[in-house]
């Protein structure tokens, strides 16, 4: 699954019968059919209703973001899978209290991914503790093997976000540990670069059938993309390792609008790199769990490293 950002402003337009980007600057950007996702990063992008026609009939899905990454606009094909089936297993694990059963492995997976996130910082700064640290991250995944329902799975989760992100902030002085509505370049970064995540499990899960909306682990509401959330639990850290060892945060600048135009697109640069590795994990994953549901097997994560 490939996906193109856009992060400085143009026109995506109809040229010489197939999509193209047109820079500001005159530079052309043709892109065929070969992208799966088109993601914009920038208020100062303009789609004509040609390229719109063009989007649809290749299947590409557009997704625009708001200045802190969260997508605010999602357009694609009507019909994007014709399978009702797999949405029916989903909806049937959650009327019937399964959700747990899916929920589980892929918060478990979360927390091993962010042990194995600790020991990358941990070699790269040549810092000893917090391998060790790592470890006790980790082994809050057997805890949450053990959860019993939604609300201790949330708690076990919980206590790994506090001990995880509050290694890396002992380690980053610029970083004051998680906040999502902080203003510092690090917080706005992991915020955009989420929004860039959910845009790539967005498609995975639409491409195989499960619907984005009906989720296993954040709670059910009109509008929330809850499995969407969900499912890029397990994917997060491998964002998180970009952030912080890839990203360079004297070029990342926030004001009060946000992020920076030149920080959002150093942002998608670092990020789309990463992205991109991974896209064909993310995409097997989504089928792996819509299998699991279709049949009422048990859903283990199994992909590799991508990064």
């Amino acid at each position: 699954m490939r996906i193109y950002f856009v992060s400085e402003p143009g026109k995506l337009v109809k040229k010489d019968g197939g999509l193209a980007f047109v820079s500001k600057d005159g530079k052309v950007d043709y892109l065929a059919n070969m992208y799966d996702v088109i993601v914009i990063a920038n208020s100062k992008v303009s789609v004509t209703s040609a390229a719109m026609r063009l989007l649809g009939r290749y299947n590409v899905e557009l997704v625009v973001l708001e200045w802190n990454g969260e997508p605010s606009i999602r357009a694609s094909a009507p019909v994007p899978n014709k399978t009702a089936e797999t949405r029916l297993k989903q909806y049937e694990a959650i009327i019937k209290n399964k959700a747990l059963n899916y929920a589980k492995p892929i918060i478990i997976r979360k927390i091993i991914e962010q042990g194995r996130t600790l020991r990358k910082i941990a070699k790269a700064k040549r810092v000893k503790w917090l391998r060790e640290q790592s470890y006790e991250v980790e082994a809050l995944a057997k805890d949450a093997s053990k959860a019993s329902d939604p609300d201790s799975l949330r708690a076990v989760e919980a206590r790994a976000a506090k001990l995880y992100w509050g290694l890396i902030a002992s380690l980053f002085e610029a970083f004051p540990g998680r906040e999502h509505e902080s203003q510092d370049p690090y917080n706005q970064a992991l915020n955009y670069a989420y929004g860039m995540l959910y845009a790539l499990c967005d498609k995975a899960l639409e491409i195989t059938g499960l619907d984005p909306y009906a989720g296993f682990f954040h709670t059910l509401k009109s509008g929330k993309r809850s499995l969407t959330f969900d499912f890029s639990e397990q994917f997060k850290p491998l964002v998180d390792v970009a952030i912080f060892l890839k990203l360079k945060p004297e070029r990342v600048s926030v004001d009060a609008n946000g992020l920076s135009y030149a920080s959002r697109k150093e942002i998608a640069e670092v990020v789309g790199n990463v992205l991109e590795s991974c896209d064909k994990a993310v995409l097997a994953e989504a089928w792996s769990l819509a299998s699991s549901l279709r049949k009422g097997e048990p859903y283990v994560p199994g992909w590799k490293a991508c990064t």
